[in-house]
């Protein structure tokens, strides 16, 4: 039998151990019958790791433990400090120039790194006394949904100082407070922010809480705030913003030595999930925690790792994500190196630090059954920016993926 007449059944198993984007590309590129199957049985979504630097931009491959050249950086970009990251390749800056490369010039941008779209954010906030001001500095961005010019999506922001989040719509011109009506005066937004430290937001369309944007402070309470959504453009306002107090139950130890680095929110298959990471009194990775929200009463239920089998952790401030696997596996939480944090309400400990650059990234690998296990890469320290994931496109735009690598491979 010739190669390119092999059962559908057959040809879609030996996909199942393709899991690396490039390999699963050049085997799309055999034939027509095989890129046809191949579209048909589309690999796990993994994530990339996403190591920007001034000089060479990198990305790193879960599944085959190798470097590959991505996406290249629009030149704006270039030593920008990335501050959020989203599906279809989606990633945000703080900053970017716009036209000339002038301090009055730059903007926090969202860039779609396979389109070359570009969504430039304003720099001011909206607010009713002294009517509008300059922000401070961005630490994440968290998007509702893929920006788009056909539908409206929203943008929530965790800054430094004070106030420590804010909210944008697309065709918006600037920042909006967290608002339930403008003529509400200057002290209800104010008692409307996050008043504990916030660890990390997560926009959920059906939450358990409802939909909306939610935050989890240092408390490990929820905020949810939730965008009216036939708010007029250029106006922004929330239709409820609320506060639950959760508790864990029943209150777990922290292993010690050590202290909690932070906090993250994932969803996994209609469940809302925290997990919790420790460190060493050196500073380095050493244990995580996973708690599952329960309604009644309403808390925080220590569960093992077990519960996610065959399903991988991302974790990343403002868009953790899991990632069901196809075939069996060990339930694993990867993470990044997260020990610089930024000054200000929104900062996690009180021991966070100003970063300018060099940013760490030594502090990264993965949590399993056998412990804490280095696979990801660890040096050099990014002059630029923080280390992220970056979610390659799905479906349709896979394919395109499929056949850029192929081109470049028969180059």
């Amino acid at each position: 039998m010739a190669w390119a007449e092999l059962p559908e059944e057959c040809v879609a198993g030996i996909l199942h151990h393709l899991l690396c984007l490039p390999d699963y590309s050049m085997f799309a590129g055999v034939c027509t019958r095989w890129r046809t199957i191949a579209t048909r049985h589309l690999p796990p979504m993994q994530p990339w790791l996403f190591m920007p630097s001034t000089t060479a931009t990198s990305f790193f491959c879960i599944p085959c433990e190798r470097t590959h050249q991505g996406p290249r950086l629009p030149d704006n970009a270039r030593g920008a400090r990335f501050c959020g990251t989203f599906l279809e390749c989606w990633v945000a800056a703080a900053e970017i120039p716009y036209d000339e490369p002038l301090p009055w010039n730059r903007f926090p941008a969202l860039l779609n790194l396979r389109t070359g779209e570009r969504v430039l954010l304003p720099r001011h906030l909206r607010t009713n006394n002294p009517g509008s001001t300059a922000i401070n500095r961005i630490q994440t961005l968290v998007l509702s949904d893929s920006p788009s010019q056909t539908y409206r999506y929203w943008v929530a922001a965790i800054v430094s100082g004070k106030p420590n989040l804010m909210f944008w719509s697309n065709n918006m011109n600037e920042w909006a407070p967290p608002m339930l009506k403008w003529d509400s005066g200057f002290k209800i937004w104010q008692k409307m922010l996050p008043k504990d430290p916030i660890e990390d937001v997560k926009y959920f369309y059906g939450g358990p809480l409802g939909g909306g944007f939610y935050v989890l402070n240092n408390k490990e309470d929820l905020l949810v705030y939730t965008p009216k959504a036939d708010d007029e453009h250029g106006e922004l306002t929330m239709s409820s913003v609320k506060k639950f107090e959760v508790r864990r139950n029943p209150r777990s130890t922290m292993p010690g030595p050590g202290e909690v680095l932070g906090r993250y929110l994932v969803e996994s298959q209609g469940d809302l999930a925290m997990v919790v990471r420790f460190v060493s009194t050196e500073k380095a990775t050493v244990a995580f925690d996973v708690f599952k929200l329960e309604l009644e009463p309403l808390s925080w239920k220590k569960i093992t790792l077990d519960a996610f089998t065959d399903r991988r952790i991302f974790l990343v401030r403002g868009f953790s994500m899991v990632v069901e696997m196809r075939n069996p596996c060990l339930p694993s939480i990867y993470f990044l190196d997260d020990s610089a944090r930024i000054d200000g309400a929104g900062a996690s400990t009180s021991q966070a630090q100003q970063v300018q650059g060099p940013f760490p990234c030594g502090d990264t690998g993965r949590c399993c059954e056998q412990g804490i296990v280095r696979c990801l890469p660890r040096e050099p320290p990014s002059d630029s920016s923080p280390w992220t994931w970056f979610y390659l496109p799905q479906n349709d735009g896979l394919r395109e993926w499929y056949e850029m690598h192929v081109f470049k491979q028969q180059e």
